[in-house]
This record gives C-alpha cells, sequence and structure tokens, in this order.
C-alpha cells in the first residue's frame, strides 16, 4: 500500500512570496513618489507663470500710466494753467491722434463698457501684455466724457506657450497744479535789470514734467 505523507510545516517559497510583496511595496511607494513629485513640479510651474504674468501686467501698467503722462498734461493745459482739474476725455473720445473712441467690442470680457484699447499688444521677455482703459460711472451717462478725473486702467498678461495669465486693473486719477514759476533770474532773453550771461542759451517754456499724473 502506497503512503502519502502531507508535509504542514513546510515553508519552502515562502522567501519568494516575502520578497514579492516586499517589490510591490516599493514598486506602491516609487509610484506614489514620482506621483507627488510631478504634482509639486506642476504646483512650481504653475506659480511661475502666474508670478511671471503678475509683473508683466504691472509693467503694462506703469507702461500705460507713463504714456498717458504727457498727453494728459498737453489736453489739459488751459485748465491746469487755470487752477482746474484735468480730465481723461481726450482719451476716451477719440481726439487723441492714433486712437480710436471707446467702443463696445461684443467679445470683450467687460460687455456694455466702452473702452479704449490703449496698448495693443507688447512682449516682456516671452510674455505679452496689453492695456484697456475706460471710464468709471462718474454720473454723467457718457462714458467717452470724463468729469471727475478718474479712468480704469486694465493690464492683461498672458504667456503664449504654457499659458499663465493675470490682469490688473486700478483706478487712476489725473492731477497736477498750475501757477508760475518764479525765483530764477537767469532766463535766457530775460530782460533788462535781469542777470544774463551767455551760457543761458534757451528758455524755459515747458515745465509739464513738474505735473506729475497718479
Amino acid at each position: 500500500m502506497k503512503t502519502i505523507w502531507h508535509h504542514l510545516n513546510n515553508d519552502k517559497g515562502s522567501v519568494i512570496v516575502a520578497a514579492l510583496m516586499v517589490l510591490a511595496l516599493l514598486t506602491i511607494v516609487g509610484f506614489a513618489a514620482t506621483n507627488m513629485s510631478r504634482t509639486e513640479l506642476s504646483i512650481s510651474t504653475n506659480s511661475l507663470l502666474y508670478e511671471r504674468a503678475f509683473y508683466t501686467a504691472e509693467a503694462g501698467l506703469q507702461h500705460a500710466k507713463e504714456s498717458l503722462r504727457a498727453p494728459f498734461v498737453d489736453q489739459n493745459r488751459v485748465q491746469i494753467a487755470a487752477g482746474g482739474l484735468g480730465d481723461w476725455t481726450f482719451a476716451l473720445n477719440g481726439s487723441l491722434a492714433g486712437y480710436s473712441a471707446a467702443a463696445d467690442d461684443p467679445d470683450d470680457d467687460l460687455p456694455g463698457v466702452p473702452i479704449v484699447g490703449w496698448i495693443q499688444e507688447e512682449n516682456l521677455s516671452g510674455v505679452r501684455y496689453s492695456v484697456r482703459i475706460w471710464d468709471n460711472d462718474d454720473g454723467d451717462g457718457d462714458l467717452a466724457q470724463d468729469d471727475d478725473g478718474l479712468i480704469f486702467v486694465r493690464a492683461d498678461a498672458w504667456e503664449p506657450v504654457r499659458g499663465g495669465r493675470c490682469s490688473i486693473e486700478e483706478l487712476v486719477r489725473g492731477t497736477s497744479t498750475g501757477g508760475e514759476t518764479s525765483g530764477y533770474t537767469a532766463q535766457e532773453g530775460a530782460g533788462s535789470g535781469k542777470v544774463y550771461t551767455s551760457n543761458d542759451v534757451e528758455k524755459i517754456t515747458d515745465f509739464t514734467r513738474q505735473m506729475p499724473t497718479s
């Protein structure tokens, strides 16, 4: 008669099972670490793209305010000389050469608000920006006529390759003061009794740099 023995305590092959379990655990940990690294890299990249767009939008605002400074003083010279406040009507009604009057763009994200494309598109280190301006609600019902010296300026910046975007909007007030300049008696051609030498070759006729906008 044939006898069959059952070895209940036979542990042959258990090392292989344990090794497979450890390998599976290490694989799971590796995948988790990889995914975490990818997530952190994506967050860092998105943060970098946003920061680049943010600072580019800020630069666009400064660009717009600097480009508005000289025409604001020039267009409001009479009001400023009379001691009054300037306004932004020239920038909204199309009277300034090279710019169209405020118009409502159906594709714009500000429906019903007539805007002027002040800076169409600029490129700053691979990030593009544009700037738009429009009148605030100053109560006159005419958004192409400024009555209180306030306008909105908005800069939109975007990274065209990877899609980082940022928009910054400010309410800008134009301020300046009028008045005579005195205390300097040596202008060229100042007249009798003035201290005049041949070194004073040009009259001071333009004081616009003393009239900033903010």
